[in-house]
């Protein structure tokens, strides 16, 4: 890992949610930053979808975080197809 990268990691490890946000969302907060430190500790290409949708879902149940559930979908939305079909693409293989 070079550097920048132990660098953005120890970044990311300082983050928590926002003490004032519903227990649900801090709790799907975590459990998406867990998933990207998780990610870059053992170098992998995408944080599971999972995580992504896990998130999406909770803060979806909020009405008033509305406009930060649309925000993110619009920022993840082109990854998650990425991610899908790279997925697809995997589990199509077969050894000749």
């Amino acid at each position: 890992m070079d550097k920048s990268s132990e660098e953005y990691l120890e970044h990311i490890k300082k983050l928590e949610p926002r003490s004032w946000l519903p227990e649900d969302i801090k709790i799907a907060i975590e459990s998406f930053i867990a998933s990207t430190i998780m990610v870059e500790e053992n170098d992998l290409d995408y944080v599971p979808n999972e995580y992504i949708i896990n998130l999406l879902e909770t803060i979806k149940k909020h009405k008033e975080y509305n406009s930060l559930y649309l925000e993110l979908i619009e920022i993840l939305l082109p990854e998650l197809r990425q991610t899908d079909i790279e997925e697809s693409d995997e589990n199509t293989k077969r050894p000749i």
